[in-house]
């Protein structure tokens, strides 16, 4: 009995050891094939989702299983088809693209590389859509003349701490960066140079404040999100350089107040707001919802289960807390309209004294001109010139008429 019982426990072991070894040393072969000279794509349908999250399926060269440590130039590779404009990788994690790819692929035009655990992202020229969410990216660096060709990137999930890179890409359409707090503030003016831009996701980057030194507008622009930030007030002249926008997410803010009494004046293609999941006083919140429901706007909006909504939206009535958000409104309001003013008045003053400048130098042009004396006027009479007159080479105190003027006067002074 005893050999027995020991049998059976070195079974009951080797049961419990073998998926841990067979684990491990798949995982080791899955390496070792990563790092091998040659990894063959498979050319297949490929399951994503287009700029509005519809489902999209499309003839891909995917990667599956491809697992890379620091060192990613181990690996080479190489396509089963002649049409690798569009490649993917699944289930794979390396810290970077590995470089071969762009070298033996040097038309991709899609790069899906979702959920890779990316640190850096590489974008190459031909580029035109990037799929890079779900990663742990830090910087982006464009290759050569990669702006001129990107129409759609998806950076969402990442670590972003800055848009360096990012901020000259003329051909941009979709730009994704929803979920990337360590983003904070980031100012409109930095999107300047993306004139085809219609879509922006902002969502989750840790916006307090909204910031708008556009220069120009952005004329496409028509999807703005900027939900489940920690914005607190909005005033509708911070969005008048989209003239074409329709779609606006502020829900999830901790907003309690909005000026909107200008919102068709400032935002005019502008058809619904979500406004949802934010402190607003109830007050506030019916004097809101009536300025946008008059001008033909939607107010979109969640389940409200608390025990006060309008347009069923939820609000509060607490006194003392709609009290405060007032008193810091109106100073918000007061302080914004007269740094408006002020902004107004310089800019007048800094025309006005242009105007001046330019007078001031006409002026003295004229003035220059009207003390400069006047040049004798030569007229040519025959093969002699004569000066006002007279002949060439002759002054006009030597002439006979006045020699003999001269001689008259002093003849009449001896008469006399």
């Amino acid at each position: 009995m005893q050999p027995y019982l020991v049998d059976q426990r070195r079974s009951g072991v080797l049961h419990r050891w073998v998926p841990l070894v067979l684990l491990v040393f798949g995982a080791k072969l899955s390496l070792e094939m990563a790092r091998g000279e040659i990894v063959i794509c498979n050319y297949e349908k490929f399951h994503l989702f287009d700029s509005m999250y519809r489902p999209r399926t499309d003839n891909f060269c995917v990667f599956n299983d491809v697992y890379l440590g620091s060192d990613v130039k181990g690996a080479d590779f190489l396509a089963s088809s002649l049409d690798y404009r569009r490649v993917a990788f699944a289930n794979s994690k390396f810290p970077q693209v590995p470089p071969s790819l762009f070298k033996n692929f040097d038309d991709i035009r899609e790069l899906y590389v979702r959920r890779c655990s990316l640190e850096s992202l590489k974008i190459t020229r031909l580029l035109e859509k990037v799929y890079a969410g779900g990663n742990r990216i830090a910087s982006v660096q464009l290759d050569g003349n990669a702006s001129n060709s990107l129409r759609e990137l998806y950076l969402d999930g990442n670590r972003l701490q800055g848009l360096a890179n990012l901020t000259n890409l003329p051909a941009l359409e979709v730009l994704v960066l929803e979920n990337n707090p360590l983003l904070g503030n980031v100012d409109f003016g930095q999107f300047g140079r993306m004139e085809r831009l219609w879509k922006l996701d902002l969502e989750r980057i840790g916006m307090s404040r909204i910031s708008n030194g556009l220069k120009r507008p952005l004329a496409e622009l028509r999807r703005l999100d900027l939900s489940n930030n920690a914005l607190t007030y909005v005033h509708v002249r911070m969005f008048r350089t989209f003239p074409k926008l329709e779609h606006l997410w502020l829900h999830g803010n901790r907003l309690y107040y909005m000026e909107a009494d200008q919102v068709r004046t400032v935002m005019p293609s502008i058809r619904s707001i979500v406004i949802d999941d934010n402190r607003w006083g109830c007050g506030h919140l019916a004097a809101l919802g009536k300025q946008l429901r008059d001008r033909g706007i939607i107010i979109r909006h969640g389940d409200c289960r608390a025990e006060r909504a309008v347009h069923r939206v939820c609000c509060s009535d607490e006194t003392d807390v709609v009290d405060m958000r007032y008193l810091i409104e109106m100073g918000i309001r007061h302080e914004t309209h007269f740094q408006q003013e002020v902004r107004e008045l310089r800019a007048e003053n800094d025309m006005l004294r242009r105007d001046l400048e330019r007078l001031g130098s006409r002026l003295g042009e004229l003035m220059a001109n009207l003390s400069r004396p006047a040049e004798p006027v030569v007229v040519q009479s025959g093969t002699e010139e004569t000066v006002d007159g007279q002949e060439s080479g002759e002054h006009p105190e030597g002439n006979d008429a006045t020699a003999s003027f001269e001689e008259y006067d002093e003849e009449a002074g001896n008469e006399k």
